[in-house]
């Protein structure tokens, strides 16, 4: 989190570098009559119609909009990698695989079982491994919306923040697509679960002992050949469960009887964190209601392919909020202001864009429960 923030604050600063000085002076002047000032309101209101403020004021409502989109809470970072990409073609991931289900199982005398690097003798030679890279079949691409406003509109209500009373909400919708896209490679608007994730036998309900066997299964599965090993895990749940995720993750000691014995012991749930994930309740109840309340995910972290990576275009890391111009001009001369309307009609637009999608890159390690103990 405090690295979006870095980034979004990085943004502010280069706005803020870049603006010209007749932009912050009207800046100046869009704050002021925001926090109050009278005279500052009606110098904005007569300017809107009278000159060019609203096309300075560019850099001002965007600041305001990356300041509000900070604001929003995500998740994805703790479920995927971020990553970022040159074009809006098929993504390229970096990925170096090395496959090492062709080394000897004894070299030197020595037993290789799968990971860490095998031993080789005084003059011995070193075992041979191949290795691949991958190009994902999903692209990176654009979302965005945009919202009319009437000229008859602002002039009824003579609020010259109509328009920019949209930042807010936008800021909002491009921090929640960042987690929807996620949510999207977990499960489908009818609520159906990733069939390439590997499903958990039985399917059981959330216990502490079907998150014993969650991390076992993960084990057990082979990406390329290779073991899967990770240090540690994201249990990911939608609101229903958040709760018993938390509450499991947050058992300090068991008591089990064992015939006439009894035991406690500490259960080593230090390497999971839980993640609660709005998004995946947003997405997956979209068709039928109710239909992720059981469902539960653990997604291993740290190991050498993340399950998921979040896409981003570069140069583009952060949402953009932009007014259309007017793109025509008084008979007498001069632009006709932009919350005067465009050619075809008399409204103003304000549009909000956001580059960034998500793609299960090792989805066969995602260990799955949709909670039904069949």
């Amino acid at each position: 989190m405090s690295e979006r923030k870095n980034l979004i604050e990085s943004k502010i600063a280069q706005i803020d570098d870049t603006a010209t000085n007749r932009q912050k002076e009207a800046a100046k002047l869009y704050f002021a009559a925001k926090s109050g000032d009278t005279s500052a309101k009606y110098k904005l209101q007569e300017g809107i119609s009278t000159s060019d403020i609203p096309e300075l004021l560019t850099p001002a409502v965007n600041v305001e909009f990356l300041a509000e989109y900070a604001k929003f809470p995500v998740v994805w970072s703790q479920i995927a990698e971020e990553h970022e990409q040159d074009d809006l073609g098929i993504i390229n991931f970096g990925g170096f695989q090395i496959d090492t289900s062709t080394l000897p199982t004894v070299n030197d005398g020595d037993e290789y079982v799968g990971i860490g690097l095998p031993g080789v003798g005084e003059y011995g030679e070193y075992p041979a491994a191949s290795f691949k890279t991958e190009t994902l079949s999903s692209s990176l691409r654009k979302n965005g919306i945009r919202l009319r406003i009437s000229w008859e509109a602002i002039r009824k209500t003579g609020n010259f923040d109509l328009i920019g009373r949209a930042t807010r909400e936008f800021a909002r919708q491009a921090a929640e697509a960042e987690d929807v896209t996620l949510a999207k490679q977990f499960v489908s608007t009818a609520g159906v679960i990733n069939t390439d994730f590997t499903t958990l036998a039985s399917n059981p309900v959330l216990t502490l002992e079907a998150l014993e066997a969650a991390k076992a299964a993960v084990g057990g599965v082979l990406v390329n050949g290779n073991t899967v090993t990770a240090p540690r895990f994201s249990l990911v749940t939608g609101a229903g469960l958040s709760e018993t995720a938390k509450n499991i993750l947050n058992i300090t000691s068991v008591l089990r009887t064992s015939g006439s014995d009894q035991y406690t012991f500490n259960p080593g749930n230090g390497d999971v964190s839980t993640v609660a994930f709005a998004a995946l309740d947003a997405v997956g109840n979209f068709t039928t209601s109710g239909t992720t309340a059981k469902y539960w995910f653990l997604v291993p972290q740290g190991g050498a392919r993340p399950a998921f990576i979040e896409t981003f275009l570069s140069g583009e890391r952060m949402p953009l909020i932009s007014t259309k111009d007017s793109g025509h001009f008084y008979l007498s001369g001069g632009a006709v202001p932009v919350r005067e309307g465009s050619f075809e009609d008399d409204s103003a637009e304000t549009r909000a864009r956001h580059v960034v999608k998500a793609t299960a890159l090792t989805p066969k390690i995602v260990i799955r429960s949709n909670g039904t103990a069949s």
